[in-house]
């Protein structure tokens, strides 16, 4: 079966089309579909087998990053979404999507799907943080099959990712530590700002459910697929260029991206 995408829209969701780009550069086919003709039509689910919730600012974060959509989604969606993830499916999250997954109790889903174990909520600067992260890969979720590092940005005023210290061990046992804000030089960030952005526990950047195919991740891959995008651009341009090799037109974020189509063509 080959891979396809739904990517949701509506209620202040504002970065759909660079996610649907992301999966096109990817050979992933998909469509956008607003929240409400979804619910309007839940059996739509059934033709995709990607479920991709982009980053914004839903219902201008009102009563929490992400809660009001999620609720709107486990009231209208839950059974579709339910049997959708029983499916061998993968759905990503990402920002405000992120927040939407744990908030819906899909990530980590420690116990079962649908209770939230963890929170998302606001950076310990009190500040909207945009800038260019390094992360380090702990997962073998297929979203991140064969990526040890992420170079790519983070564009969030909520994104600390908060929990007990039973929930934290849990995470750490099962794996679903997807990647963990790092230095530039590869070494634990240890909370340190900016090289952790929010202030995160255990500098925790993205996690999944207990069976790798649902990823939730705060920073955001689509926005960092090609090398021209990256901050440090330039510097690894002349780099290229005095070292006389070419520098490749991809950037860390579109394999993630590229993992998915392989997921469903192998």
């Amino acid at each position: 079966m080959s891979a396809k995408v739904i990517v949701l829209s509506g209620y202040g969701l504002n970065s759909e089309e660079e996610l649907l780009h992301a999966f096109e550069q990817s050979g992933v086919e998909g469509d956008i579909v607003h929240i409400n003709d979804l619910i309007e039509k839940p059996d739509t689910l059934s033709a995709y087998n990607i479920l991709a919730i982009p980053g914004g600012f839903s219902y201008g974060d009102d009563t929490g990053s992400g809660n009001a959509f999620a609720q709107k989604m486990k009231l209208a969606l839950w059974d579709a979404l339910k049997a959708f993830v029983a499916r061998d499916t993968l759905t990503i999250g990402i920002c405000n999507g992120c927040q939407i997954l744990v908030n819906l109790g899909l990530v980590p889903a420690l116990n079962e799907y649908g209770e939230r174990d963890v929170a998302v909520t606001y950076n310990a600067s009190a500040r909207y943080q945009c800038r260019w992260i390094d992360l380090a890969v702990e997962s073998a979720s297929p979203w991140l099959k064969d990526i040890d590092s992420l170079h790519i940005p983070v564009a969030h005023g909520e994104g600390r990712f908060m929990m007990e210290d039973d929930t934290l061990s849990a995470l750490k046992e099962n794996g679903q530590i997807a990647a963990r804000f790092v230095t530039p030089d590869g070494t634990a960030a240890e909370g340190e700002f900016p090289h952790n952005p929010n202030g995160s526990v255990y500098d925790i950047a993205a996690m999944t459910d207990k069976t790798g195919r649902i990823l939730a991740i705060m920073p955001h891959p689509e926005r960092g697929m090609f090398t021209w995008q990256r901050d440090d651009y330039h510097e690894i341009k002349d780099a290229a260029q005095r070292e006389g090799v070419n520098l490749s037109d991809e950037s860390d974020g579109l394999q993630i991206f590229k993992n998915a189509a392989a997921y469903f063509s192998s």
